[in-house]
């Protein structure tokens, strides 16, 4: 199109112009010389205003919905709003005056190629001498010479606006190849650079989960010796253990991508809810729970192998919609190689069943048993508020009885309770008896005391009394204190 424009342009030069119009066709290179600079410095400036935008949005909405999202998941930590303001994620640098800066930095670029117009003087005469450096002259200058060239390339009126018009349509159609020939060029590496961003990405997946291993081996090793002593145990304490373990929670990995990231309704392999879960479970849960990173990383390049195509075929936006499509594609790629779904779990079990799925009787036993059994060169004095709630008889004497018997030998115990076994069976040296007496209107009951031991008879008898110990167990204290009890 450039060359046909060219020869119809040619024709329209009058005989003994042929010198102006090849002095033409110099200026309008050097023209389009400049108008490719201004458009890389428009390009800049239209970048410096985007990350100005994005600046902004940082701060308005990104961050604190990041603060508002650690807020969540550590609603327990006490901390006061002004706490919680220090962790508000920021620029370490004066981005903003950096970025004015750059905006009329460019500007001021933009503005020394543009110029100013040169005030008319003598159409026969150059705004400039013929010997000057054309890549020094400002697209103003430029345009206004060739204009003084067009109108004297041809005396005829109409042919010299024919003569401008196609100056104008190659300028246009010069500049439009130029864009196309740097996009061409672009084109060419976009393969390549679309495959090292591939091998990045997946690189970046890969530390995310070396990250997750440290952690996890992190806990193993700090928890070891507790390990080690529960492994050593006897009797009941050896039914507990410390465990820590990688988890994925692929449901919700999966809801993220289903509740609107892919169309359920379309026809193909991910069609209705649930159908991406299944296929997660079965790819890629394995090596997200227990796989290093790069078994997870070869798990995702499989799954990739697999599936890409068909949740690609999914998308609510339709591809021939290209920037649309390009957003969405952003949000699937970043889904996709999401980590907030695998978390490091650490905990107690009790005979192969984690402390959380207990009942509160058999869990409250288990966390004494771990206090008792583990904290047992600690010497403070121990308050215990009724360790036999939730559980029965049997339980307090098989696993209560003997850790309180041990503990007392090196700390003093203080108990609260109502269970004649834990009274009785742990030799408690001092039992203080409290008995309230009839409430009266608008005040607290009267409340008295009464303390002493085991060998004290009035002691026997409240205890069996209140507690319901029975005489069998006084008889078994006695023998073993070799001491006669009355009845």
């Amino acid at each position: 199109m450039v060359d046909a424009y060219t020869a119809d342009r040619a024709k329209l030069v009058s005989k003994g112009s042929e010198k102006r119009a090849q002095r033409h066709t110099e200026l309008a290179d050097a023209a389009n010389q400049v108008r490719a600079k201004l458009r890389r410095y428009t390009g800049q400036r239209q970048t410096f205003l985007a990350m100005q935008d994005e600046v902004k949005d940082m701060r308005r909405n990104q961050a604190p919905e990041a603060l508002r999202h650690a807020q969540s998941r550590h609603e327990h930590s006490g901390m006061t709003d002004e706490q919680w303001a220090a962790f508000l994620l920021d620029y370490t640098g004066p981005v903003d005056d950096n970025l004015s800066a750059y905006v009329k930095w460019v500007d001021g670029e933009i503005a020394k190629l543009k110029g100013t117009p040169p005030q008319p003087g003598d159409p026969d005469t150059s705004y400039f001498p013929d010997d000057t450096d054309l890549t020094t002259l400002t697209q103003a200058v430029l345009e206004a010479e060739m204009a003084r060239l067009e109108k004297l390339v041809n005396a005829d009126k109409d042919a010299q606006r024919r003569y401008a018009a196609l100056s104008s349509n190659i300028a246009t159609e010069t500049a439009a190849l130029q864009t196309l020939t740097e996009k061409l060029n672009d084109a060419k590496g976009a393969k390549e650079r679309a495959r090292q961003l591939q091998a990045d990405r997946e690189a970046a997946y890969g530390r995310a989960f070396d990250a997750l291993v440290a952690e996890q081996s992190v806990l193993e090793e700090l928890y070891a010796p507790l390990m080690a002593r529960l492994g050593a145990s006897s009797g009941t304490l050896k039914k507990l253990s410390f465990s820590v373990a990688r988890t994925a929670d692929v449901e919700q990995w999966a809801d993220v991508a289903e509740d609107g990231l892919i169309d359920l309704r379309k026809t193909g392999s991910f069609r209705g809810k649930g159908t991406l879960q299944k296929k997660a479970n079965e790819v890629l849960k394995s090596a997200w729970e227990t796989g290093d990173s790069a078994s997870v990383i070869a798990a995702m390049a499989e799954f990739r192998r697999l599936y890409q195509s068909d949740l690609l075929d999914h998308s609510p936006v339709a591809r021939t919609d290209q920037a649309e499509f390009r957003v969405w594609s952003k949000r699937f790629a970043q889904w996709l190689f999401s980590t907030d779904h695998i978390e490091i779990r650490y905990g107690i079990e009790y005979d192969g069943v984690d402390i959380r799925k207990l009942s509160p009787g058999t869990r409250g036993i288990v966390l004494l048993l771990l206090y008792l059994g583990l904290d047992d060169k600690d010497d403070r004095p121990l308050l215990i508020d009724q360790p036999e709630e939730n559980l029965d008889p049997k339980s307090v004497f098989d696993e209560l009885v003997q850790l309180f018997t041990e503990a007392k030998s090196h700390r003093q115990v203080i108990m609260v309770t109502h269970n004649a076994n834990l009274v009785i069976n742990t030799d408690a040296d001092q039992i203080i008896i409290a008995e309230a007496g009839p409430h009266p209107h608008n005040s607290l009951p009267p409340i008295t005391y009464v303390s002493g031991g085991l060998e004290n008879a009035e002691i026997r008898k409240m205890v069996c009394d209140i507690l319901e110990g029975g005489a069998g167990a006084f008889q078994e204290r006695a023998r073993r204190l070799r001491v006669r009890l009355d009845r």
